[in-house]
């Protein structure tokens, strides 16, 4: 593990696999998940020949700094805009909703990588709703109570919904453009009847983030899953991480090399 300062802190960055590979696989973890949880992905992507990337961000668990009391999304783009402009990763793997954070990542540093998104979060509004049960950015502020638990890890509730609203984070608009923005092909990888995130809205971002000028960039799969959390389903998440690996090597860029 290796501390990487990052803004007023630091990342703690791990990297498995043969280095030189012809391909860097940069994964972002969940909220509420570290590296270490990562494993099993880390592993699949060695055995076949990828360098990986994985890291433990700032305001998140794990060995990164900082409390996830005071998680905020742009925080994370900033973590993965920082691991992308160091390690110049060939794909980004991301899942849940840290693949919204790298979606941003990717389009703010203008990467030339692909990206697989595993159950992506598309709609921030949307899914913290079928979280939480309730819609706090429509909470006036004064009534927004300073911690809210998130997967039981209690967050500074105002700063991370205005820190969401500031950077353009909570509709799916927001993913349209980001998408739009970016230049490699992005596969995202959804479940059938996800309970947090509803396939519907994916394929409606995706479908208007098209264009006719490149028609197949961005590309819907769709796993059989009735649940979200991946780490509480051994079967599912054996199945989407078969599926992430499919995606990378469909990318099959001959000659390219991580560098």
């Amino acid at each position: 593990m290796t501390e990487v300062p990052v803004g007023d802190g630091h990342v703690a960055v791990y990297r498995d696999g043969p280095s030189g590979a012809r391909s860097r696989c940069l994964l972002v973890p969940p909220y509420g998940l570290g590296a270490a949880a990562l494993v099993p992905v880390v592993r699949a992507l060695a055995d076949e020949g990828h360098e990986v990337i994985r890291f433990d961000g700032r305001d998140h668990v794990g060995a990164g700094s900082g409390s996830i009391s005071d998680f905020r999304m742009s925080r994370v783009a900033a973590d993965c805009a920082e691991m992308i402009e160091r390690f110049r990763p060939t794909t980004v793997i991301a899942i849940s909703l840290g693949a919204r954070s790298a979606l941003r990542a990717i389009a703010e540093t203008r990467c030339a990588a692909d990206a697989v998104l595993l159950t992506p979060v598309v709609d921030v509004r949307s899914t913290l709703r079928a979280v939480l049960d309730q819609d706090w950015f429509e909470v006036p502020d004064h009534e927004v109570p300073e911690h809210v638990p998130v997967l039981d890890h209690p967050i500074r509730a105002s700063q991370f919904l205005r820190d969401c609203e500031a950077h353009g984070l909570v509709e799916p608009d927001g993913t349209v453009v980001d998408l739009e923005s970016t230049t490699g092909r992005v596969t995202l990888i959804a479940g059938s009847h996800d309970p947090w995130v509803d396939r519907r809205i994916i394929e409606s971002v995706v479908s208007r983030a098209t264009t006719a000028d490149d028609p197949t960039r961005f590309d819907v799969r769709i796993q059989a899953a009735d649940r979200h959390t991946l780490h509480e389903d051994a079967e599912l998440a054996l199945r989407m991480i078969g599926a992430a690996l499919e995606a990378v090597a469909s990318f099959g860029r001959d000659g390219r090399r991580a560098s």
